[in-house]
């Protein structure tokens, strides 16, 4: 059963099929999967699990930052897959159990650099904000835009009132976007991703510095 809501969450997204769907797809009653599995949250619930347990848990010997780019990039076309995925994982945070192991793996090797008790929190900045970006275009794709968005800005002839300098930069990556927005939303994922780990990576040599400069008496 979980195998066909998989794929109609590939399909239609999360929020896309229901209960009835799935017995149609399965060529039961409905009632026969709310006895087996129980109700629509349990099996999103399993959809999710399953998505997760796709996502790579890379090894532990990588430097952290390393470990995270090997985790997050692909993990990005994992989740994307599946429109719904990334928000609920944002709204729920990653409870389902083949989360646990890929946790505990990221935050070791964050306290293990030196972030301490903050680990938790470095890890939850990160995971957040990649679920964010990805379920960002989820709503693209289902508000119908995608190319428009960057589209309609370009029908300005001129600059609308009030725009400077900031407007005319604009317009080289309003273009680029317009032209491959798939593209562009890989690059502003990956971007996104690395100058959070260069502000972590800051944040650490700032604890580090206060530590080592610390008054021992």
């Amino acid at each position: 059963m979980i195998d066909a809501a998989l794929e109609l969450s590939r399909d239609r997204g999360l929020d896309g099929w229901t209960i009835r769907d799935l017995a149609q797809a399965l060529r039961v009653w409905p009632n026969t999967i709310a006895y087996h599995v129980g109700d629509r949250e349990a099996i999103l619930d399993a959809v999710v699990e399953r998505v997760v347990a796709m996502m790579p848990n890379p090894p532990a010997d990588l430097g952290w930052q390393d470990w995270f780019r090997a985790f997050l990039f692909p993990g990005r076309d994992i989740v994307g897959r599946y429109v719904g995925v990334a928000r609920r994982l944002c709204r729920d945070g990653a409870a389902v159990p083949s989360a646990f192991p890929i946790m505990d793996r990221g935050i070791g090797l964050l306290a293990a650099a030196g972030f301490g008790d903050r680990a938790p929190l470095a890890y939850a900045t990160l995971l957040n904000s990649a679920m964010l970006l990805v379920a960002l275009d989820d709503d693209r794709a289902l508000a119908g835009h995608g190319r428009a968005d960057a589209a309609t800005a370009l029908r300005y002839a001129t600059a609308p009132p009030g725009a400077g300098e900031g407007w005319a930069t604009m317009q080289p990556w309003l273009r680029a976007w317009d032209a491959d927005p798939d593209a562009s939303r890989a690059a502003l994922y990956r971007y996104t991703i690395e100058c959070l780990l260069a502000g972590l990576e800051a944040d650490l040599r700032a604890g580090a510095g206060q530590a080592g400069g610390a008054d021992p008496g």
